[in-house]
């Protein structure tokens, strides 16, 4: 790296990791208000406070980063316009895409962070954290979700669930049904438990009814003490998903979900799809904030920072304010799920691209 972009883009790093760090405290000082109560209550030990703000910082990083990138950006920026030093590049005859590269590199740097962060770590410590929290609750170290259902219409399953632990991926009370093609049943099967052991199923305590083609009974319900399930294609993370909500899972689970749901009403499948589109969008903010934060930092740096704070944070907040308008627009099913989630996202990077084109 150049020793121009080099400075600039030390310029903005160092704001940036110092916002990263206060906001982070911030929001574990507003979360322990909240939440952090409760394991107080429930005297744990602070390893035990320390472990579950590791696990529910990461899923917060996708609101987090964006608005310190937006704060840094226009701070690093100001404070070059205020002393004059991007007149001075400019003279020299470095063009204005050349200054603001730098910006946008460590734009795409926090999207992609934050990308990752949303789709692999973040759903999956958020459940963790969510977990802990509840167990701690309940005085307990199981978590169970009770009155689970579940159907596999790929494999003509439909499950029920009385009580699922989440931890050892034991069940209770269960219920399959088994079906043809047509809708008719095959077979009923009943188990008091179930556990999963060496990548399959094992039900105890139950019983197996058989219908014929016509949904008769066929025969006298047949009893078992152990039933090894070897072909049941469902797995633990199956009934995960169904317990958990849309906060709690990545967009690839999200789409999974909806393509083994079908069964699902139209309502219910298009609220999970603006649900699926809208994790797909909130990486972008990271470049949103980017694009907003050069013009108005770069402009506003010799009539002081805060009115370009004010001017940039009021932007942003008209991002989220018409990203939230439209995806409600698609959940009352009045816009399709896509647009209700990309709109905001596609007007303001061309608002934003424009605001840079008019700064040569």
């Amino acid at each position: 790296m150049k020793i121009l972009p080099r400075y600039l883009f030390k310029n903005l790093a160092q704001p940036l990791l110092y916002l990263l760090l206060a906001f982070s405290l911030l929001f574990i000082i507003a979360d322990f208000m909240n939440d952090g109560i409760d394991l107080v209550k429930s005297k744990v030990s602070p390893l035990v406070i320390l472990r579950y703000y590791s696990l529910v910082l990461p899923s917060n990083t996708i609101f987090i980063v964006p608005i310190c990138l937006l704060l840094s950006t226009l701070y690093s920026l100001s404070m070059l316009t205020r002393h004059s030093e991007i007149v001075a590049m400019r003279a020299s005859g470095v063009s204005i895409y050349r200054i603001v590269r730098p910006y946008m590199l460590m734009g795409f740097i926090c999207f992609v962070f934050t990308t990752v962060v949303n789709e692999y770590t973040g759903p999956k410590y958020a459940y963790r954290a969510y977990q802990l929290l509840e167990s701690q609750k309940q005085a307990s170290d199981d978590v169970y979700f009770e009155q689970i259902p579940y159907v596999n219409p790929t494999a003509g399953h439909s499950w029920f669930i009385e009580k699922f632990d989440t931890r050892t991926f034991k069940m209770e009370g269960i219920t399959l049904r088994q079906h043809r093609p047509d809708g008719s049943d095959i077979a009923a099967i009943k188990a008091a438990k179930g556990r999963w052991l060496d990548g399959r199923w094992w039900f105890e305590d139950g019983s197996i009814q058989k219908y014929d083609e016509l949904n008769n009974l066929d025969g006298q319900a047949e009893t078992f003490q152990t039933l090894e399930m070897r072909k049941l294609p469902e797995i633990p993370e199956d009934f995960m998903g169904e317990a958990k909500d849309a906060d709690h899972q990545s967009s690839l689970e999200l789409r999974k979900y909806i393509r083994t749901h079908r069964h699902l009403s139209p309502e219910t499948l298009n609220n999970y799809t603006v649900d699926f589109h809208h994790k797909l969008t909130m990486p972008f903010i990271c470049l949103i904030a980017t694009i907003i934060g050069i013009p108005v930092g770069a402009h506003t740096g010799r009539k002081g920072a805060l009115a370009g704070i004010m001017m940039a944070i009021g932007m942003f907040f008209g991002f989220y304010a018409l990203q939230f308008t439209m995806e409600y627009l698609a959940k009352q099913m009045h816009i399709v799920p896509w647009a209700g989630a990309w709109t905001a996202v596609i007007v303001f990077h061309i608002l934003g691209g424009i605001m840079i084109h008019r700064m040569r």
